[in-house]
């Protein structure tokens, strides 16, 4: 449309006459050419390409759970004080990321690769720039007058594939003919992660969503029926828990999960329909993990008391059943 053409073209003179001012002020050597340097061309590892020439990247910072999360601008790194610092860190939607200059290595600007968001050209120490991240994915930003000098950063937002992702787990035909499997969801850095039972997907309510999920070893695991798609029950495929079958709408099963490894389990009642799920503790290894508690509760209340080590350990003696 004509009207997005004009629009475009003068973002582009903005942008030029931007360069041109930070190019007299950093001079030619810093912005090489005078175009605008080239942004990593997509591929699997563009995440680790974006980076690859950032010498202070050496990992994920994992800020989940903040709201509230600051990054450098101006910190040692990339032969000067050109680095953002932390490189890259990982957040929750709804975080927002605080940019702060260190007063130091010249002017620099905090820019989008997708033009989402973009500071001013600041050089004094203490000025902030924000910008809330309300979905997940990878935002990748750079500094544009230090760009070509590795002044990258990028922003991981929730359990999105990035750089610190592990091995790919193989799970056999596991989940062959499960269609609400797109992959594993990183669940990691959570205490307590919830899995719907009776979720739509093959074909009905005969899903559990997340159908595979990745946590950290001590983490609890807590499977809500939502009430759909008839009774269903969970049993772990090599018969290490179970959950009894119920339609009970808000009904819970509670499992902390120790040790590493995967443990695959499925809804008895609806193995034709392919209702299976997975859990991966740590990395991927070919033993099934150790899950030395299982509470089945049904209601708030009880589920309040199990999650927490003394309420569990009373809860357990209640019923009778061994630690």
């Amino acid at each position: 449309m004509p009207t997005n053409t004009s629009i475009q073209a003068t973002e582009l003179s903005r942008r030029d006459v931007l360069r041109a001012g930070a190019g007299a002020t950093l001079g030619a050597a810093a912005l090489g050419s005078g175009v605008r340097p080239a942004l990593a061309a997509p591929d699997p590892d563009e995440f680790e390409t974006w980076l690859a020439d950032v010498d202070n990247y050496d990992g994920i910072a994992d800020e989940r759970g903040t709201a509230e999360v600051t990054v450098a601008v101006g910190a040692p790194g990339n032969d000067g004080d050109f680095a953002f610092e932390p490189a890259a860190v990982r957040i929750d939607p709804g975080t927002t990321v605080v940019w702060e200059w260190t007063g130091k290595g010249g002017v620099h600007n905090v820019l989008a690769t997708d033009d989402a968001y973009e500071s001013e050209m600041l050089d004094d120490a203490g000025a902030t720039f924000e910008h809330t991240f309300e979905s997940e994915g990878v935002s990748r930003y750079a500094c544009l007058p230090h760009e070509s000098m590795g002044m990258k950063g990028a922003v991981i937002v929730g359990g999105v594939v990035a750089g610190d992702a592990p091995p790919a787990v193989d799970y056999g035909d596991w989940f062959d003919e499960v269609e609400n499997f797109t992959g594993t969801v990183d669940r990691t850095g959570q205490k307590l992660v919830r899995v719907a039972v009776g979720a739509t997907g093959n074909g009905g309510y005969f899903a559990f969503e997340p159908a595979a999920l990745r946590v950290d070893p001590g983490t609890t695991v807590v499977w809500e029926w939502t009430g759909d798609g008839d009774a269903h029950s969970i049993a772990a495929a090599d018969g290490s828990y179970e959950a009894d079958l119920t339609d009970s709408e808000g009904a819970t099963h509670a499992l902390q999960f120790d040790g590493v490894g995967v443990s695959k389990y499925t809804c008895p009642s609806h193995a034709a329909q392919a209702m299976r799920g997975a859990v991966v503790v740590g990395d991927p290894m070919e033993s099934v993990v150790d899950v030395p508690l299982s509470v089945s509760i049904v209601g708030g209340g009880l589920l309040a008391a199990a999650l927490s080590p003394l309420g569990l350990a009373a809860l357990l003696k209640l019923r009778g059943t061994d630690n």
